[in-house]
């Protein structure tokens, strides 16, 4: 696969699966959590086996981070990692940008926002670059699954703030 930093063509917000079509980079998936509350707590499933965020998804690794507000980490992609990020605590903007010269939504760039508010899982495919920032003044806390073990061969970097791609952050001081 080629992968070309280029200057953000398009932006869009996304909120949930709405396809190519509308918007979302090709290859991504967003699954809407369904929190079940009751007086003891909550219970929400991440995935299935047999749910489009996972399909031909075989878990390889199972990671967690804790990171602080007022943080960005960005911009890497992989070349052959598929992340499905599911964000469980505060609040975090993801944000991708399709750096894949073959793929139709090359240059397109996207932001989902997701919490423990806005429970989501989201698969980000290799090829993709991405990261994010944490808003508000609460720690983020997620998990993330990958079709690969950590190779830090498998990744390529990009500055969060590189006017070669051109994004813009929101609510975060730049770090």
């Amino acid at each position: 696969m080629k992968v070309e930093i280029t200057r953000i063509k398009e932006h869009r917000i996304i909120h949930e699966q709405v396809g190519p079509e509308k918007g979302l980079i090709e290859g991504v998936v967003i699954k809407q959590l369904k929190s079940w509350p009751d007086d003891r707590g909550h219970f929400a499933e991440i995935f299935r086996a047999d749910e489009p965020v996972v399909a031909d998804f075989q878990i390889l690794q199972t990671s967690l981070t804790m990171t602080r507000p007022g943080t960005i980490k960005a911009f890497h992609w992989h070349y052959h990692q598929d992340d499905v990020f599911c964000p469980l605590r505060g609040t975090i903007r993801i944000s991708l940008v399709d750096l894949r010269v073959a793929s139709p939504t090359y240059g397109l760039a996207n932001s989902i926002f997701c919490g423990d508010r806005y429970l989501k899982a989201v698969r980000i495919p290799c090829g993709v670059a991405h990261g994010y920032e944490v808003l508000g003044d609460e720690e983020m806390t997620m998990v993330y699954y990958t079709n690969q073990t950590y190779n830090p061969k498998d990744e390529g970097r990009i500055a969060h703030d590189d006017p070669a791609l051109g994004w813009t952050w929101w609510g975060v001081e730049h770090r």
